[in-house]
């Protein structure tokens, strides 16, 4: 993460958001159509990712540190990084499918769940989803925010 970054502006339409020194790359927003995702605020990044959280049951942390599974449970990766839209919402995960060559999708969220609570006691939460491994493959790539 680049928290010593100088502050930048990005504009999203009528919105301008300001990316100061707590920014953060795990929570991005995209300045522009088709132009690398730019970090938001740690504190517009909370402010999200917080009413995101709550609608999967999840802290930010557990949201941000998920598992991506299958509905029989095979693992089909990790959240890597959340993407707001102009008016602060989460739409997209970020999510590095498991196998070979790191490959990063951008996963809608309305493709997503919240995986059951685990009864085993831990603190450790997951999200499902009904995409194959194959139709996560075949989603856009993720394009990571300009240093």
């Amino acid at each position: 993460m680049n928290r010593f970054a100088i502050a930048a502006v990005a504009t999203l339409g009528a919105i301008t958001i300001s990316a100061c020194s707590d920014s953060t790359d795990d929570v991005v927003q995209p300045p522009a159509p088709g132009a690398a995702p730019a970090p938001v605020t740690e504190q517009a990044a909370d402010t999200a990712t917080a009413r995101a959280a709550i609608a999967f049951d999840m802290s930010r942390d557990q949201l941000e540190d998920a598992d991506l599974h299958a509905a029989d449970g095979t693992d089909l990766g990790d959240v890597e990084t959340l993407v707001l839209d102009a008016g602060g919402q989460l739409t997209q995960l970020v999510v590095e499918l498991e196998g070979p060559g790191d490959v990063k999708v951008v996963v809608p969220v309305g493709d997503v769940r919240a995986a059951p609570v685990p009864t085993n006691g831990s603190d450790d939460r997951d999200l499902m989803t009904d995409l194959t491994a194959v139709q996560l493959a075949a989603l856009p790539r993720w394009t990571p925010p300009a240093r």
